[in-house]
C-alpha cells in the first residue's frame, strides 16, 4: 500500500479531474472521502501491536477478488438513499482513487523492495516495503506542500460524525460478508478507523523519544518495524521517487522496463481514477449496474503473488 498521506494527497489531485456528481459527493461528505482514499488499510491497524486480526483481511481485499468487490461498493451506492447513499458515494469514490493509486505504484514499490533486500538478504522484506513508502510520503509532501512532513495532522480531515461512522460501518460490514465471507462486527470495523487516525497521528511525531520508545516496544513484541517503518523522522538520502528515471519493472512482467518517476506514476493513477470515477458516476446516474473487470489487484507486482489472479 502507499502510506497515508500519499493516498490523501492523491485523492486531493484525483477530485479536480472527477465527474462533478463526484465532486459534489466529496464536498458534501469530504471526511468519508478521505477515509475511502485509505481504503482496506484502517483494517491492519486494528490492535496492531498485538497482531492484527483483520490484517489477513486487509491483505486479501488488496488481492482478492477485485471484481465482486467493488461491485458490491458500487451496489450499496445504488440501493441506499438520502444521506446514507450521500456517505456511501463519497467513500466509495475515495475507494476508486486507493485502488488507482496502489495499482499504478506498488509494482515500483516491490521492484525496489526485492532490490534492496537482494542487495542484504538479513533485511525483512515487510520492513523494506514500509521504509519505501514512508520515503515517498515524506518527498511527495515536500515536494507538494513545501513543509515539513511532521506537519501533516492525521486528524484533521478524518473526523467522521456518528452517522458516518454507522453508514460506513453497515456498509463494510456487508462488503467483507458478501465478497469475502468474513464476520467482521461493526464494533471492530469503527475501532480500526479511531485506531488508525490515532497512530497515524503518532507516526507522523517528529519526536525521537517516541521513535525510540516504539522501537523498544518492536524489539520486545519480535514482530519487526510495524510501526518505526512508518514513522518520518529524516529525510530520505535516495531518490525514492526515482526522478532520475533508473529502470524498473513490474515483477509480474519482467520483460517491461519502465522509468517512471512516482509523479509519474500519480499522473497515470489519476487517469485511471477518472476513468472509473466517470462510468461509475454514469451507472449511478442511470440506476443500473454493469460488471467491470480489473486487470490488475490493488497489489500488482507483489511478490508473493506473481501470477496477479
Amino acid at each position: 500500500m502507499a502510506d497515508f498521506v500519499s493516498h490523501h494527497l492523491f485523492g486531493r489531485q484525483a477530485l479536480t479531474v472527477f465527474p462533478a456528481p463526484a465532486q459534489r459527493a466529496a464536498a458534501c461528505r469530504p471526511a468519508c472521502f478521505f477515509w475511502g482514499c485509505q481504503g482496506p488499510d484502517p483494517l491492519f491497524y486494528r490492535k496492531i501491536l498485538l497482531g492484527s486480526p483483520l490484517h489477513k483481511l486487509g491483505n486479501r481485499m488488496h488481492s482478492e477478488k477485485t471484481d465482486e468487490l467493488f461491485a458490491a461498493l458500487s451496489r450499496a451506492v445504488r440501493d441506499l438513499s438520502g444521506d446514507a447513499q450521500e456517505i456511501a458515494a463519497a467513500y466509495f469514490y475515495g475507494f476508486v482513487c486507493h485502488y488507482a493509486l496502489d495499482s499504478e505504484i506498488h509494482p515500483y514499490v516491490y521492484c525496489r523492495q526485492v532490490q534492496f533486500c537482494t542487495e542484504n538478504p538479513k533485511l525483512s522484506a515487510s520492513a523494506v516495503h514500509s521504509r519505501i513508502e514512508s520515503d515517498i510520503d515524506y518527498l511527495l509532501y515536500e515536494r507538494a506542500c513545501h513543509r515539513p512532513i511532521t506537519e501533516f495532522d492525521p486528524e484533521e480531515r478524518y473526523q467522521l460524525s456518528p452517522v458516518e461512522q454507522a453508514v460506513l460501518s453497515v456498509v463494510l460490514h456487508a462488503v467483507l460478508k458478501t465478497v469475502y465471507g468474513a464476520d467482521v462486527s461493526m464494533h471492530e470495523l469503527r475501532r480500526s478507523f479511531a485506531e488508525m487516525t490515532s497512530w497515524e497521528s503518532f507516526l507522523y511525531s517528529e519526536s525521537r523519544a517516541v521513535y525510540r520508545g516504539a522501537k523498544k516496544a518492536e524489539a520486545l513484541l519480535g514482530r519487526g518495524a510495524l510501526l518505526t517503518g512508518h514513522m518520518k523522522l529524516e529525510r530520505p538520502m535516495w531518490d525514492a521517487l526515482n526522478l532520475a528515471h533508473q529502470p524498473w519493472h513490474n515483477l509480474w512482467k519482467s520483460d517491461e522496463i519502465r522509468t517512471d518517476s512516482v509523479p509519474e506514476l500519480f499522473g497515470l493513477a489519476r487517469i485511471r481514477a477518472a476513468a472509473l470515477a466517470g462510468q461509475y458516476a454514469a451507472q449511478f446516474d442511470a440506476g443500473w449496474l454493469m460488471h467491470y473487470h480489473f486487470d490488475e489487484p490493488f497489489d500488482s507486482g507483489n511478490p508473493k503473488n506473481d501470477n496477479g489472479k
